[in-house]
């Protein structure tokens, strides 16, 4: 009789942590999909082969993606090689189009590339679906199990006596309860296990979800690129009418002016530098100018890097090096000062190459080119993220000058008179 009340009394305490177990696993266990939109009823073959459908379509497109990786690898080729190639007007129109055709295959396969990642979310909404009714099962399971047991546990002692001829029956019913004990633990288990991998799922989902929004952005900033190849295509032959003579003219012109503008750049950073170590400046003024500044992004870079710092396909590498980075932007984008500093320079030549440069403290300073408007003075003084112009780059607009290949951000640093990666010194994006 004792040892029958302490099974008894062993069961209840069992059942109750089980029944607790199952009361948080309500909780803990409910689909985290479960605003996804109910499907129709549908058989496990048609299931197969949907899921089967969207892996083929998967592996369709990433075999078109690797078919043009191919050709775009073929174009940079021989776009280096024409870049090798003598400086005139029909080769630079020739270059031209073979970058703009190059773009055009870029965006094919930024296209099919969120093509891909788009099947690949339903195929994990399609997993999640699946994992969700697996846990459903389970707690319906569980539910059984726990109900089950709390019957038996109800059972009076005369119950069990009446109901049970012999005491190898009464054990036997016992043993019965235990095993329904360790199917329960078994269920919880489970439901452990199809938990975790519900939020392995949702977790790689959102990763899809993200990765798609940074393909849409390098989807526009193509767009963008080729926009601006055109339009400096159409541009160029405006200003040459396929004339050699007013090719070389405009690329003499051009050189003048880069090389003019990195002269000042040089001087007047050292001029300033020099008035600012030899007067007294009270204020945030003095503790920038001898303390260390800290660079952020000018613009927002969600669009991406057109070109690095010395790229290898920098459109006009055959005259200039590329002593920056261009950072996608629309015309017409808010400029920020990256850090606090003295404006140095604020040059406007209308539709020449137009450029702020800023002097910061510890030998840095910051270039903005092809900026469309200025809205800073020389010897003025800016915080970082003051508003000092606003973003240019199209072939044809103000501040741009004659060679560029659409809109974006020119971005130099220069640390004690020479230009460094701007990305060294930019928090990552």
């Amino acid at each position: 009789m004792l040892f029958w009340l302490k099974t008894k009394t062993e069961s209840k305490n069992l059942l109750y942590t089980l029944g607790l177990a199952l009361f948080i696993a309500s909780f803990l266990f409910t689909p985290s999909m479960a605003l996804l939109e109910e499907s129709e009823e549908i058989t496990e073959e048609e299931k197969e082969e949907i899921v089967t459908e969207i892996t083929d379509q998967i592996d369709e497109k990433q075999d078109k993606i690797d078919d043009l990786q191919l050709k775009i690898d073929q174009y940079k080729k021989n776009i280096a090689l024409k870049q090798r190639e003598e400086a005139t007007i029909v080769n630079e129109i020739s270059l031209i189009g073979d970058r703009i055709v190059k773009k055009e295959t870029d965006i094919l396969s930024k296209e099919t590339t969120i093509e891909k990642l788009e099947l690949e979310i339903a195929d994990l909404l399609n997993r999640i679906g699946e994992k969700s009714k697996e846990i459903d099962y389970e707690k319906e399971d569980l539910g059984e199990i726990i109900r089950e047991m709390y019957e038996h546990d109800q059972k009076t002692y005369l119950e069990v006596v009446i109901s049970n001829e012999n005491f190898s029956d009464y054990f036997l019913q016992l043993q019965y309860i235990e095993e329904l004990g360790n199917k329960t633990k078994d269920s919880l288990d489970a439901l452990k296990t199809l938990k975790e991998g519900l939020e392995q799922q949702s977790v790689n989902l959102d990763e899809k979800k993200v990765e798609v929004e940074k393909e849409r952005n390098k989807l526009q900033g193509e767009k963008q690129d080729l926009a601006g190849e055109q339009s400096y295509q159409d541009q160029l032959l405006f200003d040459t009418q396929m004339d050699e003579d007013k090719f070389q003219r405009l690329v003499t012109e051009v050189k003048g002016e880069q090389n003019k503008a990195n002269s000042a750049i040089t001087d007047l950073e050292r001029e300033m530098r020099q008035r600012l170590e030899g007067e007294e400046y009270d204020g945030s003024g003095a503790e920038i100018i001898a303390g260390e500044a800290t660079l952020s992004w000018p613009v927002n870079p969600y669009l991406g890097i057109s070109c690095g710092f010395h790229c290898g396909d920098y459109p006009f590498i055959r005259w200039f090096q590329h002593n920056a980075i261009d950072i996608r932007i629309p015309q017409g984008t808010s400029l920020k000062a990256a850090a606090s500093g003295y404006v140095a320079i604020a040059k406007d030549s209308g539709l020449g190459y137009s450029y702020i440069l800023i002097v910061h403290g510890d030998g840095l300073a910051t270039v903005y080119g092809h900026v469309s408007r200025i809205d800073v003075v020389p010897d003025q003084f800016v915080r970082r993220g003051d508003i000092i112009g606003a973003t240019g780059g199209m072939p044809g607009s103000p501040g741009t000058g004659k060679f560029s290949t659409g809109a974006h951000l020119h971005f130099e640093v220069r640390i004690d008179g020479l230009p460094d990666d701007p990305m060294k010194y930019l928090p990552s994006s």
